[in-house]
């Protein structure tokens, strides 16, 4: 699987934001999924961002804390896991 990801350390707190297809965000399983797979991969909270409507899921405080940030902004990076 590969995609983009963005490790954000923010007033002392680390998590990490993934890419996914909008059709990931729509699906409940697949949604959880993914979001279970980045925290085992990356090591830390993880929520999602839809790569075309920009709908976001995961945890609260993440999810308003990307609301007040431009996404191109994000220290975007390509990953790959086997």
């Amino acid at each position: 699987m590969k995609g983009s990801v963005a490790l954000i350390r923010e007033q002392g707190q680390d998590f990490a934001i993934l890419m996914v297809k909008d059709g990931v965000i729509a699906d409940p399983s697949l949604r959880e999924d993914m979001i279970a797979l980045g925290e085992h991969e990356f090591g830390v909270r993880t929520a999602l961002m839809g790569e075309r409507q920009h709908r976001t899921y995961g945890p609260d405080d993440i999810v308003r804390w990307l609301s007040s940030v431009s996404i191109a902004q994000l220290p975007w990076r390509d990953f790959s896991i086997n």
